[in-house]
């Protein structure tokens, strides 16, 4: 009777370690979407990421926000973690919570489902540029298959340096960068600058 006592409390134990940490979580990152607006001296940066259960189990699965702080660039005064439909449209917030100073959530997983979380942030920068985060990606120990990220300066600021090539387009009034990769393995966070656009100075011919 007691082996079996012990045998029961041993698998509960299992399935709240299973449960509760993310040890035997069968969930991927695949795929993200970054677009980071420069306005003035504040950075928006508004994030979508692609998960995936792939057990015929429900899984927890707990996740951190990682934020590139330093000195002029200050921890974000605002900040959300939205779960949405393949469509775009929001479902629900999800409630996010300080963990030993770190901004951390919980996400939980039907049986091979998947999920598309967006996380937004406004950041002040007291200098001109901004960092993107990529290296947490390594943790996952695998490729995503698949990133976008864009960059949109408001007028009258122009890309002063990017670690990454970007194409350069007009999106409405706004400069917009970007870049694609696919099986990507980042060796290097994004990071980029930006000035104050040059004036355009009229000539006028001599009319001599």
């Amino acid at each position: 009777m007691k082996s079996q006592d012990l045998i029961l409390a041993c698998f509960y134990v299992f399935l709240a370690f299973y449960a509760g940490t993310n040890v035997f979580s069968p969930v991927r990152f695949d795929r993200e979407k970054i677009e980071i607006d420069v306005t003035g001296a504040e950075i928006h940066v508004q994030g979508l990421y692609h998960y995936q259960n792939r057990l015929p189990l429900p899984v927890t699965f707990s996740l951190g926000l990682p934020f590139p702080v330093d000195t002029a660039h200050p921890a974000p005064a605002s900040y959300s973690v939205t779960e949405i439909a393949s469509d775009g449209s929001s479902i629900r917030e999800i409630l996010t919570r300080k963990y030993h100073g770190d901004v951390v959530f919980r996400l939980f997983f039907w049986p091979r489902r998947e999920k598309w979380i967006r996380v937004d942030y406004l950041q002040q920068a007291a200098l001109p540029n901004g960092r993107y985060i990529l290296l947490t990606t390594r943790k996952w120990d695998r490729p995503l298959e698949r990133g976008e990220y864009v960059l949109r300066l408001g007028d009258p600021s122009e890309l002063a340096g990017s670690n990454y090539s970007l194409r350069k387009s007009l999106d409405g009034a706004v400069m917009r960068y970007s870049f694609e990769k696919e099986n990507f393995l980042p060796s290097e966070d994004w990071v980029f600058s930006w000035r104050a656009a040059a004036p355009l100075i009229a000539s006028r011919r001599d009319p001599r």
